[in-house]
């Protein structure tokens, strides 16, 4: 009988143990599996942002209308091919322009002055941080044309100047600096507009123009600011984003 119980606690004690033995495998187990779904979790939460962060998402800013211009940034026959002279007035003197500041919107980048490229698009600069002055148009100060500022909504990982260029508002001032050091104040005159690089062709004459002046209802014709970046939805198949962002504006 001595024998007997010795053995029966011995078969308990072996019983107990493999009780403890299938638990801690049941938890490993089971902590293995949570750990692996949170491995996963946090890898597709990585690419998700890397993704983003490095080659764009799924929409730049918010949705904008593809509408036409309004009246007073629509083609207007321009009365004079040069800026006026006249003892009332002082005439505007053209500049180069080396620095664009939004104040509302945190930016102030650097202007390089550059041809256009070979295919005839506009050169877009290799810094994000920096933009680019469409030098063949016409410049700050010429009272007619368009004159055409490209910048990068974002670009390998970094913000680029323009990065919210869908968020601009009517009334908001940009500056542009010139290489003599005047400063030339312009004020948004119209809510941002998205088109879509497919529909540019049609459309280049009213968006580019270079031979008509512009103005709001009771002011001067003069010529008009544009601010031009990538936008909208991004396509991750070719890279790159599907539209293009307009903001125009008008001096003071």
């Amino acid at each position: 009988m001595q024998g007997a119980s010795q053995h029966s606690r011995h078969c308990s004690r072996w019983g107990l143990a493999s009780y403890f033995v299938g638990v801690t495998v049941s938890y490993s187990r089971n902590r293995f599996t949570v750990l692996t779904v949170l491995g996963i979790i946090l890898l597709i939460a990585s690419a998700t942002i890397l993704g983003s962060h490095y080659f764009g998402h799924g929409r730049a800013g918010r949705t904008l209308s593809g509408a036409s211009l309004p009246p007073g940034l629509r083609s207007a026959p321009s009365t004079t091919p040069a800026p006026t002279h006249s003892p009332t007035a002082v005439a505007i003197k053209p500049g180069i322009p080396v620095t664009v500041i939004a104040a509302d919107h945190h930016l102030t980048a650097k202007v390089t002055a550059n041809r256009l490229n070979a295919d005839g698009s506009l050169y877009v600069p290799q810094d994000p941080r920096a933009v680019s002055w469409s030098s063949q148009d016409v410049a700050p100060g010429t009272p007619y044309g368009t004159i055409i500022l490209v910048g990068h909504v974002n670009s390998g990982g970094v913000a680029g100047a323009f990065k919210d260029l869908a968020d601009y508002r009517i009334g908001q001032i940009i500056t542009l600096v010139l290489a003599d050091g005047r400063r030339m104040r312009y004020a948004v005159a119209a809510e941002p507009i998205e088109v879509n690089k497919d529909k540019l062709g049609p459309r280049r004459q009213e968006l580019f123009d270079q031979a008509h002046s512009y103005g709001l209802s009771g002011r001067p014709k003069t010529g008009r600011l544009l601010l031009l970046s990538c936008g909208g939805v991004f396509d991750n198949r070719t890279g790159h984003y599907i539209s293009n962002i307009f903001v125009y504006a008008l001096p003071l």
